[in-house]
């Protein structure tokens, strides 16, 4: 997206966009599990800083400063949480904590972001998708769901009402886009256009009801995956909105759930869920099973405080948004056997 500075009086003159910076310390250097046994998880790197320097930058319609070294928008990661790879390798992090959506290309590493979407200004972007050319972003403080184009273009917001928009996930294939509604304990079906299409769940604890839901995710299948974060479960549907499968359970275990929030799904089907009150990443197979697990609660390479978004890419990379360490942390998935 073409950035301009912006002087007082309005006069403007072009700057470049920023760049961001990857730390590689110890990339490929700290595998699960450790030897004897054969790894299947590998450490690439961490991301804290998505843009260099003071960026300023046009909301639509007017000229205005969106970014300030004094605030969230200096360039670094403050509290990130949704996270979203689309088939360009762009990567889009939702940053509630600098109230802003961060886009940075992997291949050249150029950044850039977004503020508004349309007449807001965005108070608390949660989660990111994307599908058929949009990225979709809920912010749960302003009950709104936004679809923007792939370089953060305004086109329009969702028809609905909302209590507390929080996950999303997009299924392109079917031309559906989930979006979780914590508050209201379900899960609204649209089709890609934000037009309502259905509903699913309500409060409860019986299959296919919710007890404050938080993420979500689609798999190749049109499987849809919700972290059902007050039933510390995790819950399937198919993409007619019938109930599947559950599993998971509340306990400090391996294969327990203490709180959990992002969920993704590979290619191969396993099913990746951030458990923030554990302070890992659980994988698990398509029946539910515990296949393994990496991380732990700290700060150092590979560790994490507070995993909340998490998205796993057709290369089997994995990307984490680790909250309270303000950065996106990348691994690599090298097989099950």
């Amino acid at each position: 997206m073409k950035r301009f500075c912006v002087l007082l009086l309005l006069i403007a003159s072009a700057c470049t966009a920023g760049k961001a910076e990857i730390d590689y310390s110890l990339s490929q250097g700290i595998i699960w599990p450790g030897p004897p046994e054969k790894p299947r998880i590998e450490y690439l790197w961490s991301m804290a800083r998505v843009n260099q320097g003071f960026v300023i930058a046009p909301a639509p319609g007017q000229w205005s400063v969106i970014s300030s070294p004094q605030t969230g928008d200096s360039g670094l990661l403050v509290s990130p949480r949704g996270v979203f790879v689309d088939s360009k390798d762009n990567l889009y992090v939702a940053d509630p904590g600098a109230g802003r959506v961060d886009m940075v290309n992997l291949k050249t590493m150029k950044s850039d972001f977004f503020t508004s979407a349309g007449p807001d200004r965005m108070v608390y972007p949660l989660s990111v998708a994307g599908g058929s050319g949009k990225i979709y972003v809920t912010d749960p403080d302003l009950r709104k769901v936004f679809a923007l184009d792939e370089k953060g273009a305004y086109l329009f917001d969702f028809n609905a009402s909302f209590l507390r928009p929080t996950g999303l996930a997009v299924d392109q294939a079917r031309g559906l886009v989930y979006v979780v509604d914590t508050w209201a304990n379900d899960v609204c079906v649209f089709d890609l256009s934000g037009k309502l299409l259905r509903k699913i769940g309500r409060r409860g604890t019986g299959n296919g009801e919710f007890n404050f839901p938080t993420f979500a995710a689609v798999g190749r299948r049109g499987t849809l995956y919700v972290a059902d974060t007050g039933n510390f479960r995790v819950q399937m549907f198919g993409p007619d909105g019938s109930f599947k499968r559950v599993f998971g359970v509340i306990g400090d275990g391996f294969r327990d759930f203490e709180r959990i929030k992002g969920i993704a799904v590979s290619r191969q089907g396993y099913i990746y869920v951030a458990d923030a009150g554990q302070d890992m990443i659980k994988i698990f197979d398509k029946k539910g099973r515990l296949m393994m697990f990496f991380g732990q609660k700290g700060s150092y390479y590979g560790q994490f405080t507070l995993p909340s978004g998490i998205c796993v890419d057709g290369q089997n990379r994995i990307f984490v948004s680790d909250s309270l360490n303000a950065r996106i942390q990348a691994f690599k998935f090298l097989g099950d056997k």
